[in-house]
């Protein structure tokens, strides 16, 4: 599968994440292109619940380690920013996206919805001291967040 570019890579996981959340029964209201830090407005039918969501993806977030048959996923990888790392709000979540290398035939992409009170506790001791932020974490932290719509639809409900 060739690369695509990246401004269409972020488009893609913005579009995938406002397609689930329709599918879920919410509204799901893209923002304008160019706005800092929220992509995406969710509101449940009524319009009494809004979260406002950050959509982070990549084409390919699993890093390996090991050679031959001990080669194993340890860490997912995901482009952040420090304005995105540093933004700690309850009604605030990141999506991060993983296209699995964009051939969904064989794999649908891997949604990690969390919650920005996480990612801001997990870049605090570090995000002053780099120049460029990402996110890299083990995939065991992430596994309660893989695929958890719950996270989205306990603050609509």
């Amino acid at each position: 599968m060739p690369k695509i570019p990246s401004k269409l890579t972020g488009l893609a996981g913005e579009h995938y994440v406002a397609y689930k959340l329709s599918c879920l029964g919410f509204i799901a209201a893209m923002t304008r292109e160019g706005s800092p830090t929220v992509d995406i407005l969710a509101s449940n039918i009524e319009g009494s619940k809004t979260i406002a969501i950050q959509v982070k993806t990549t084409d390919w977030a699993t890093r390996t380690k090991g050679k031959g048959k001990n080669k194993k996923p340890y860490q997912l990888q995901f482009p952040l920013g420090y304005k995105s790392a540093t933004n700690k709000n309850d009604n605030y979540i990141f999506t991060f996206v993983d296209l699995n290398g964009v051939d969904w035939d064989e794999k649908e992409p891997e949604v990690y919805i969390v919650p920005s009170n996480f990612v801001y506790d997990y870049c605090k001791p570090w995000v002053d001291n780099v120049k460029m932020v990402r996110f890299h974490i083990d995939i065991d932290i992430m596994e309660q967040y893989k695929n958890n719509w719950e996270i989205i639809e306990s603050k609509l409900k």
